[in-house]
């Protein structure tokens, strides 16, 4: 019944995840061509998934134009931790193995 030892290993999956989440924006800072190359791959996946869902036609591009202006342009380092968030750790079933080990330690019996 040793119930600190969950949160030591919480806690080091936490911080474990901020890292992985931050890193984006520290390679980011630190090479300026890992920038550009970030950015032009956001601005790719940004226009993929809009023209998925609503065609190509001009509202497509109007959309694009909006979202890559704030996701690239302006918002370019929380863009890419977001896309390192959901698309890397969601698919690899990183929080599935969070919940499923928080579950565990909840188990009473």
């Amino acid at each position: 019944m040793d119930e600190r030892g969950m949160l030591h290993i919480f806690l080091l999956i936490l911080v474990a995840l901020i890292a992985v989440i931050a890193l984006p924006a520290v390679v980011m800072k630190v090479f300026p061509l890992a920038d550009l190359i970030i950015r032009i791959i956001l601005a790719f996946i940004i226009f993929a998934t809009v023209r998925g869902y609503l065609g190509s036609g001009i509202p497509s591009i109007l959309v694009s134009g909006v979202l890559i202006y704030f996701l690239v342009i302006k918002w370019a380092y929380f863009a890419a931790a977001a896309y390192v968030a959901l698309f890397i750790l969601l698919s690899l079933q990183i929080f599935s193995i969070i919940i499923f080990g928080i579950g565990m330690g909840m188990r009473r019996g």
